[in-house]
């Protein structure tokens, strides 16, 4: 159900923060695979459970509501789930903050961090000020009809397990036209029909022949080579024996070479957090990979 917005838009744009560490971070994170340290924080039915894990290796508690801005209470964090459909990245609509919450110091300045839907993988990332069209289409939303205008910016109530929990939402259009761009590594989705949630994957190299082994357990995965070259990804098979996570969870191959490699992590490392086949101990924050400069360019 869609809502009157609470919060008018302020009387000037956003004037830039920026802050050189975290710039380097989110370069150093392109390549990084969130899904370890999601399931290692967080339920598998938590719907904000890759959001938690970019929190947590961006040194930063993985759950947090705060009405601050995520860094130094200046840089807002959002991570954006993107896509790839009919040759184009898209997204959904981004939740921005709860209806009690002013969205216009949450948008003043973002991080938009992007990782791919099937891989949760980071593909890329966008600094943005909240200026010129970008802030005048949001800034429409304060008079727009929020049924039939399509604004940039809406209230929308969910229920939830404690009752209705309304929140504010950017549009997929308004975040298409202002903070999508077109980084490698976005595949087209991936439909599995099995239950389970998102599909354990399997790195192959696009020409080989034949199953390979689970990462995981040493069992066959077979998939269909001919899908796998032409998408990048293909739903797999899972022979036996076939144990824990992998008896639970639907399977899916992924050419390596679609992967944007980890500037931070070696090449072994990343396979293992990608596949899911390492040790919760065994993860390492991106923080702690990154040196701190001394001077933040605040």
């Amino acid at each position: 159900m869609r809502l009157p917005l609470t919060h008018p838009p302020p009387a000037e744009p956003a004037a830039l923060a920026r802050c050189a560490y975290l710039e380097q971070l989110a370069r150093a994170a392109v390549g990084l695979p969130l899904g370890a340290a999601a399931t290692a924080l967080s339920s598998a039915r938590s719907r904000g459970r890759h959001g938690n894990a970019l929190q947590w290796h961006l040194g930063l508690a993985a759950h947090d509501a705060n009405a601050e801005p995520d860094w130094e209470g200046r840089i807002e964090l959002k991570l954006l789930t993107v896509w790839r459909a009919r040759g184009r990245v898209v997204c959904d609509k981004l939740k921005v903050c709860d209806a009690e919450i002013d969205p216009w110091r949450k948008l003043a300045n973002v991080l938009f961090v992007l990782a791919d839907r099937t891989t949760r993988v980071v593909v890329g990332h966008r600094a943005f000020t909240l200026q010129g069209e970008a802030w005048a289409q949001l800034a429409a939303s304060w008079r727009a009809d929020s049924h039939f205008d399509a604004p940039a910016l809406f209230m929308e109530s969910r229920q939830g397990p404690t009752g209705a929990s309304p929140a504010y939402y950017v549009s997929a259009a308004w975040l298409g036209a202002f903070v999508l761009h077109e980084p490698p590594g976005v595949l087209e989705p991936l439909r599995v029909t099995a239950a389970g949630g998102d599909p354990l994957l399997t790195l192959v190299d696009a020409d080989a022949q034949g199953p390979v082994a689970c990462p995981r357990c040493g069992g066959p995965i077979r998939y269909d080579q001919a899908v796998l070259q032409r998408r990048g990804i293909a739903p797999a098979h899972h022979g036996m024996p076939l144990s824990g996570a992998c008896a639970l969870r639907p399977h899916a191959a992924v050419d390596r070479s679609r992967i944007p490699p980890s500037r931070v992590l070696a090449p072994h490392e990343r396979d293992l957090a990608l596949q899911g086949a390492c040790a919760p101990d065994r993860l390492v924050r991106l923080v702690d990979l990154v040196p701190e400069p001394t001077d933040h360019g605040h």
